[in-house]
This record gives structure tokens, sequence and C-alpha cells, in this order.
């Protein structure tokens, strides 16, 4: 049987523009991908073999939270 494992992923953008200001990753907050796009983190993350589940955004606060998903590999 095929098993996954997950990523959590909370993208805040700035208030004007498409850069990231916050982003956290399974709850760790990743600063190397502030000042980077969303897309360019959707992009590195497709191609590290995570496919991207699900996308909401919280028009309150312009939260992005998004779950992917990929084959878990057994060693």
């Amino acid at each position: 049987m095929q098993k996954w494992e997950y990523l959590l992923v909370e993208a805040s953008p700035y208030p004007f523009g498409d850069k990231l200001i916050n982003i956290y990753i399974n709850g760790k907050e990743r600063r190397e991908w502030k000042d980077r796009t969303l897309y360019e983190l959707v992009n590195h993350l497709g191609n590290e073999g995570w496919e991207l589940v699900t996308f909401s955004h919280n028009s309150k606060s312009d939260d992005n939270y998004l779950i992917f998903k990929r084959p878990k590999t057994t060693i």
C-alpha cells in the first residue's frame, strides 16, 4: 500500500506585493524563503517531488495555507 508524507505550509505576503514576509513549513520558520514569492516556493517544492493537495487563503489575515504530499520513501 502506498504511504505518504505531508508538508504543511503557512505563507504570509507583504501587504502590497507578492514577496513573502513570513513562511512556516511544518511549524518551523523558514527565513531563507523570506522576500521570495509564493510562486517560487511552490515550484521549488514541486521540483523536490511535492504535489500541492490543497490551498486556502484567509482574506482577513492575508495568510495562505498549503498542504503538499509525496510518496513516502523506505530506506
